[in-house]
């Protein structure tokens, strides 16, 4: 009997060459799916962060002079509003007179006048910007401050009253 190679057992060779998948653009599909799910979820932080360090730091301006009462059967109010940036709204009453402006640019003054025997019915209400800055109010009566506030974030609402 003639010498027979003994049978190999186990997988047979592929009949042609497998290719391989490129791991690149898989790489580079993970990378940009990683980067879209941080930036959705940390982009409106990492925003609000480069604009806080590159907000420029309010400069206190002092407030225009109230303009002298041309009755001297008359009170002088003086409402101030300041921060950065805007405010979304500013409403004044001041006796019968009602006064409200929105998308205000701060710093912010108005002058109103109310009769000496009158009530002092005297309302200031601030709605923060949408960015959520702090806001400071104030009012005065012929030079004497009144009343102060303050509120900050979103659309927050400072209310200060003397009525």
């Amino acid at each position: 009997m003639p010498h027979q190679d003994k049978p190999e057992y186990g997988l047979a060779p592929p009949l042609h060459e497998v290719q391989k998948t490129p791991k690149g653009p898989w790489i580079i599909f993970l990378v940009v799916a990683l980067l879209a799910v941080g930036g959705v979820t940390y982009g409106p932080q990492a925003v609000e962060a480069v604009r806080a360090a590159v907000r420029p730091t309010a400069v206190e301006e002092p407030p225009p002079a109230a303009p002298v009462a041309k009755d001297p059967d008359m009170r002088r109010v003086a409402f101030e509003v300041t921060g950065v940036g805007t405010a979304f709204s500013i409403t004044t009453t001041a006796g019968a007179s009602v006064k409200s402006e929105t998308s205000v640019t701060l710093p912010w003054f108005h002058f109103a006048e109310i009769p000496v025997g009158a009530p002092d019915t005297v309302m200031l209400v601030v709605v923060a910007g949408p960015e959520g800055n702090e806001v400071h109010g104030k009012y005065t009566i012929d030079g004497t401050t009144v009343r102060t506030g303050s509120a900050h974030g979103p659309y927050g609402v400072l209310t200060i009253t003397d009525s």
